[in-house]
């Protein structure tokens, strides 16, 4: 039977190079929560092109690790340098390693998992981390006013989170902590302030039409949005 995540790298990335802008903003938005320690023990769960497991490296943290359970994406990042293990099943790793790892970061990945399957996996998550450990989990978010183009951009995508949703899910698992924000994509260029200052009114005025129509107001916007958890 074919599985899609064979050969994941082909159909969801296309290029076999990493993306140096994908690089730029997970330090713009993470480097904040990178533990102290550049000694921590980090687990980064669906690393993709290892843009995470750069920025890491190039912040000076050496014990690093990933786990995918596509063998394209595993091949890519050991390719690059990185301990990249291939496992069948990402519940089975995480309970095969409670309370190591002081990081761990789960970006793009939730939205794959069966909604049957993500309770589990998030405890098993939680359960891994020790005890001052915090995770971030990064995916779309499904009331950015392009939520739909997010969510089904990719076709191995199940479940889509908003604030709310996601909060339940991760109360649920046990999590003392949990913070969101608004995954940032633009830098400090001038044509990036533009945008800015456009998408600002946009999004208050979609803000104005949801209250009038008496849906939540949700303060994130953004496409994308993030956790910080902690166990």
């Amino acid at each position: 039977m074919t599985n899609i995540f064979d050969n994941y790298l082909d159909t969801a990335f296309g290029e076999h190079m990493q993306a140096d802008f994908k690089i730029k903003q997970f330090k713009k938005n993470y480097f904040h929560f990178f533990p102290k320690d550049k000694n921590a023990k980090i687990l980064d769960i669906g690393p993709g092109r290892g843009e995470m497991l750069t920025c890491l490296y190039n912040e000076g943290y050496v014990n690093l690790k990933a786990i995918d359970i596509s063998s394209s994406i595993t091949d890519f990042c050991v390719k690059l340098g990185f301990n990249c293990e291939l496992v069948e099943n990402t519940q089975s790793y995480l309970e095969q390693h409670k309370n190591t790892y002081d990081f761990i970061s789960m970006c793009d990945v939730l939205e794959h998992i069966p909604k049957a399957n993500a309770i589990d996996i998030l405890v098993c998550l939680r359960e891994s981390l020790t005890e001052n450990g915090i995770a971030v989990l990064q995916l779309p978010n499904m009331q950015s006013a392009d939520a739909n183009l997010y969510m089904y951009y990719d076709f191995t995508h199940e479940v889509g989170y908003t604030e709310h949703s996601l909060f339940q899910l991760l109360k649920t698992c046990g999590f003392s902590r949990i913070d969101f924000y608004g995954f940032e994509y633009l830098d400090d260029s001038f044509k990036s302030k533009i945008h800015a200052f456009i998408r600002m009114i946009y999004w208050k005025s979609l803000k104005i039409k949801r209250k009038i129509n008496g849906n939540i107001p949700h303060c994130i916007l953004h496409p994308v949005f993030f956790a910080i958890i902690k166990k």
